[in-house]
């Protein structure tokens, strides 16, 4: 292949984008999205509306974020729903069809036919993402949720769209059969979403306390909570869906309370993770689409792979370095309280009058408030600051 040719689009891309776009298939499926998503959306704002009647807290901001929240939701479980239905028969419908040999058969090499396929049928899955963001911006009508919380649940929704398409693909290379390829894909979707949930209630009840906070960590409901929860008010919320009671305000929200910093939000750690599983498992697609010698690795592959997740691994660390000071180095002041005009602190230790009892423990002061008496040059009694006596002085004169 010449260097002319390398600048060339995938042939792959160009010949699935145009195969998926020539019917009518695709245009229903985004079309039937549309319409399913502003229905829902219809449905939760006459919801909201009912559920906020006798508030008297505004109303308009309430709406605002409970369709973000819902429309999010929405989005995650139609990605769910679509992606492994058109990534996990890439690869085995081409065996099915034995067609196979014949794009081996190119000038074009197993892992470009692989990233034409995972990019063909990635870009209509992320079609119906963005076909999406005209109807979440009306919620700016209503207001009560930030344009940068928009943006960061939006790449939450690109992260794990690829993520699943990665994990369709996988399994449609590994197993060689659609319709095996497509359920095992479901159903590790499955429990990446809801298995995590699943045991965090478990340990929760078992414990009789608040579950770990890591264990939902790799939940992508989790992590999308995590990502427009500055915008949302879980109280709200659990208001509205009274049905979810606590646990769904748990979810959305609340990390670890820690005197000494912030703690980071769930996106913070699910998006390197999400990142790193799907670049591994796009590695190990690369070498399952090979006809033989599958995993003979040569010391050039090898050092490549190194060098890619070596350098993801650096990316993903300057970005946590550079938001240090915003987390783990933040110095959290807590304000002292005022001393009143005229009142003094005097330490007062353990063991004595106006102190703390003697425990045994290492003595400590304790601020003892003391009113400081002013004399008035008309009366020989003292008088605190401020006070006026005057007209009783010539009244005892």
């Amino acid at each position: 292949m010449n260097a002319a040719n390398r600048w060339e689009p995938n042939p792959i891309i160009v010949k699935e984008l145009r195969s998926r776009m020539r019917g009518m298939r695709a245009f229903a499926i985004l079309t039937g999205s549309l319409i399913v998503m502003g229905g829902f959306i219809y449905a939760l704002f006459r919801m909201t509306i009912a559920s906020t009647q006798y508030t008297s807290s505004p109303i308009s901001p309430l709406v605002g974020q409970m369709l973000f929240a819902g429309l999010a939701f929405m989005e995650l479980i139609l990605v769910a729903a679509i992606t492994p239905s058109v990534t996990s028969g890439e690869i085995s419908g081409e065996k099915e069809k034995q067609t196979y040999e014949m794009l081996l058969t190119t000038p074009l090499s197993p892992s470009k036919i692989l990233w034409g396929k995972l990019v063909a049928s990635l870009s209509y899955v992320l079609l119906l993402v963005f076909a999406a963001v005209p109807m979440a911006s009306l919620v700016f009508i209503f207001g009560g949720v930030a344009l940068r919380d928009m943006l960061k649940t939006l790449i939450v929704l690109v992260v794990v769209t690829v993520l699943f398409g990665v994990i369709g693909i996988f399994m449609s290379a590994l197993f060689g059969r659609s319709g095996r390829a497509t359920v095992l894909a479901y159903l590790l979707i499955a429990i990446l979403l809801f298995g995590p949930l699943f045991i965090a209630v478990l340990v929760g009840v078992l414990k009789q306390a608040d579950p770990p906070y890591w264990i939902m960590m790799s939940s992508p409901i989790t992590v999308l909570s995590s990502a427009f929860a500055p915008s949302v008010n879980t109280q709200n919320i659990t208001s509205t869906f009274w049905m979810l009671g606590n646990p769904f305000g748990w979810l959305l929200g609340n990390p670890p309370i820690s005197l000494t910093s912030i703690p980071r939000p769930a996106y913070h750690l699910g998006l390197p993770i999400y990142g790193l599983v799907t670049i591994i498992l796009y590695m190990a697609s690369a070498r399952l689409v090979r006809p033989i010698r599958r995993w003979r690795i040569q010391w050039s592959e090898a050092a490549l792979a190194g060098i890619i997740v070596c350098s993801y691994i650096g990316i993903v660390a300057m970005g946590y370095l550079a938001t240090t000071n915003r987390y783990e180095n933040i110095q959290i002041v807590s304000p002292q309280p005022e001393t009143p005009e005229g009142l003094s602190i005097t330490p007062n230790p353990v063991g004595e009058p106006g102190g703390a009892p003697n425990s045994g423990e290492t003595p400590a002061a304790y601020p003892v408030f003391e009113e400081t008496p002013v004399v008035t040059p008309e009366s020989p009694y003292p008088a605190p600051k401020g006070s006026d006596y005057s007209d009783m002085t010539q009244v005892m004169d």
